[in-house]
């Protein structure tokens, strides 16, 4: 068998949160934009030369005879550099290398898992021999294989290639239920195992089940439990069915679609560790013997812009990208939906294209993307929010490659609500990376999960277990900084992110501590506030992720907050895509809202009033009846209202009727 490059045969893969270096495809090529912030960032200045794809920089091996020698050459177009002097040479990671800092470099990030540490271990919940023997079970059962089969339109030799089993999983529902009174029950579940290559005691590799996904009968797509919660090593659902000598892979978003990719085209189909369109720097190691990657994701906005980040993160000479739908909009979304539509999967295959990356376009080029986003007009608005559907009628969802500005007075809930929002997108498969600077991870990570489960789990300590099991499926990270932090360290660690998490959803909580004690004088000040907002703003677009910033406001006499209201200069609200202000009511009322003062996406402002749950530590918005006792209320003050003799301040008045 074949030996996996960048992996030693017995490395513990375990860890997915190292400090260590991030593992960086051979396939990789840094865009022209990435090597010149990094050659600016390090203070490297580089010289052009007489050929415009080439510049000078500093050699890392001959800076540490002289510091400034700018003899190295850097190809702009693939990354490798040489030295004419030292005569080294390498790839872009090989020069990156020299310039790291060791303390500023290292990963900044831990996820849900990293909180509950090592209060429980994470191991499979029965003995390994029982786990293998599943697909025994599927295979003895022949009513239960025969209805996968007939439902899937898979054979049953797919189903054995790939290990799909049959057991008995309690879903997180029933061992809520059976919380300190018994056993759950158990649910007959269809099983998908996560499999890597092992190097074995008989120096050779085998076939080793890492996790274990398991779905329900009725719903062969629909998780009912992971075994192991957390997975112990790196793997991948169909990953042995690669033999040693296959040079080309497909990756899907499921299990279902591997499968119909393989079974109809023959080529060895993995699909992504979750339903979630993530693509774990772990798992990289895993795909790079393989030198033609076919990325057959959702034929949809989400689903194609993932494939364009896999395929930069894996290396976009290598990658192909399918479309499913090949230009019919009553076509299928997936490979799964393709082979129950009889279609030709070997003919949707061979028509992949590798991805563009020129910096100019024409419209023939950006035509099948305009098409994608008139067949999914929903997913061009961005993700919509469960908990607050008032707020997709303004900001009509929540779009990657954007800056939102959210302020409101001191003490008026900042954190509770941009948590809950967060939460709320995570669910949705927004992989998030959350960077609070004022309050430590435990307490938000305490906060978050009593939103998610809607309770406080301090008066159901006996449910902890449960919700946090469920809470550590979720997408999502945090920042270790707290207190004044570099805006160039928060960037650092944010790009590794996006890269080894493909975190889409950044939240800053908040910039004045973060930026706190630096500068040596007021003005000093003001430039460093400019200066993270441009980085933030660039970041973002660069990236194409959201980045949602908490800026306290300044401090007025005014009753209401406006867009000038945001503390700084002018520079933080005309950067933004979005402003949301939450405002108090100034009539003694309990009544708060959101302010939406900025939407460049389509314009739409308005405001939207909401109440705090304290029992679910939530927000909600007002329901149809209280919203027209509120009209009435407000119509009946109108002169007064907020402070206002003319009533010019009225947000109630600036709802839409079908708002609610």
């Amino acid at each position: 068998m074949l030996a996996l490059p960048g992996q030693h045969p017995r490395a513990d893969t375990a860890a997915t949160n190292s400090a260590g270096p991030e593992f960086v495809s051979k396939y990789y090529q840094p865009r022209k934009s990435e090597i010149m912030d990094f050659l600016y960032s390090h203070q490297q200045m580089p010289v052009p030369t007489s050929n415009n794809t080439a510049v000078i920089a500093k050699c890392p091996q001959c800076m540490k005879v002289k510091r400034n020698s700018f003899t190295a050459h850097v190809d702009l177009e693939h990354g490798n550099y040489s030295c004419r002097t030292c005569n080294s040479k390498g790839s872009w990671q090989d020069y990156i290398k020299g310039f790291r800092k060791k303390k500023g470099e290292n990963i900044k990030t831990i996820s849900t898992s990293d909180i509950r540490g090592d209060r429980k271990s994470a191991r499979f919940s029965r003995p390994m021999n029982e786990i293998e023997s599943y697909s025994t079970h599927l295979q003895g059962n022949p009513s239960i294989l025969e209805d996968v089969c007939i439902d899937t339109k898979l054979t049953k030799e797919t189903l054995e290639a790939y290990r799909v089993g049959l057991a008995e999983y309690s879903s997180p529902e029933s061992k809520l239920a059976a919380a300190g009174d018994g056993e759950p029950n158990h649910t007959p579940c269809i099983t998908y195992p996560q499999t890597t290559l092992s190097y074995g005691d008989n120096q050779k590799f085998t076939i080793e089940t890492t996790r274990l996904k398991a779905c329900r009968l009725d719903d062969v797509q629909q998780p009912v439990a992971f075994d192991p919660v957390a997975p112990i090593a790196t793997g991948l659902f169909g990953y042995h069915v690669a033999p040693a000598e296959a040079e080309s892979v497909i990756i899907t978003r499921n299990e279902l679609d591997a499968m119909s990719a393989y079974q109809n085209t023959g080529i060895p189909s993995v699909s992504l560790p979750t339903s979630v369109y993530q693509l774990p720097q772990t798992v990289l190691p895993l795909l790079e013997r393989f030198s033609k990657i076919y990325l057959w994701l959702d034929d949809d906005v989400d689903g194609q812009l993932a494939a364009e980040s896999f395929a930069h993160k894996l290396g976009e000479s290598r990658c192909f990208i399918v479309n499913t739908r090949m230009g019919d909009a009553q076509g299928p979304l997936t490979a799964h939906q393709a082979l129950l539509q009889n279609k030709n999967l070997n003919d949707i295959l061979s028509k992949a294209s590798i991805l563009q990356h020129d910096q100019i376009v024409d419209f023939h080029e950006l035509r099948d993307e305009v098409y994608r986003e008139f067949l999914s007009p929903d997913q061009a608005k961005g993700v919509q929010s469960t908990d607050l559907p008032a707020l997709n009628a303004v900001l009509k969802g929540h779009r990657p490659g954007e800056l939102t500005i959210l302020t409101g007075p001191t003490g008026v809930g900042k954190t509770t609500i941009i948590s809950q929002l967060s939460l709320d997108y995570c669910k949705s498969g927004v992989t998030t990376l959350w960077g609070s600077f004022e309050i430590l991870n435990k307490r938000l990570a305490k906060k978050m999960l009593c939103q998610f489960a809607g309770k406080d789990l301090a008066k159901a300590p006996n449910e902890f277990d449960v919700w946090a099991d469920k809470f550590e499926q979720l997408p999502l990270y945090f920042l270790k900084f707290f207190g004044s932090t570099s805006i160039k360290d928060v960037i650092l660690a944010c790009q590794h992110a996006v890269y080894a998490y493909d975190v889409r959803h950044i939240i800053l909580d908040n910039l004045q501590f973060m930026l706190s004690q630096q500068g040596r004088s007021s003005l000093d000040k003001w430039d460093i506030q400019d200066e993270a907002i441009a980085e933030l703003r660039k970041f973002a677009t660069s990236k194409d992720v959201h980045i949602t910033l908490v800026v306290h406001p300044r401090k007025e006499n005014a009753p209401a907050l406006d867009i000038n209201s945001v503390f700084g200069s002018a520079k933080v609200t005309q950067e933004a895509d979005n402003v949301v202000i939450i405002q108090k009511n100034a009539q003694g009322e309990d009544l708060r809202f959101l302010d939406i003062k900025k939407n460049r996406f389509d314009g739409t402002l308005g405001s939207i009033p909401y109440k705090f749950d304290n029992a679910t530590m939530k927000i909600r918005g007002y329901t149809q009846q209280e919203m027209n006792d509120l009209r009435r209320r407000t119509q009946t003050s109108q002169k007064r209202s907020y402070g206002y003799d003319d009533g010019s301040y009225n947000p109630a008045a600036n709802l839409a009727q079908d708002t609610f």
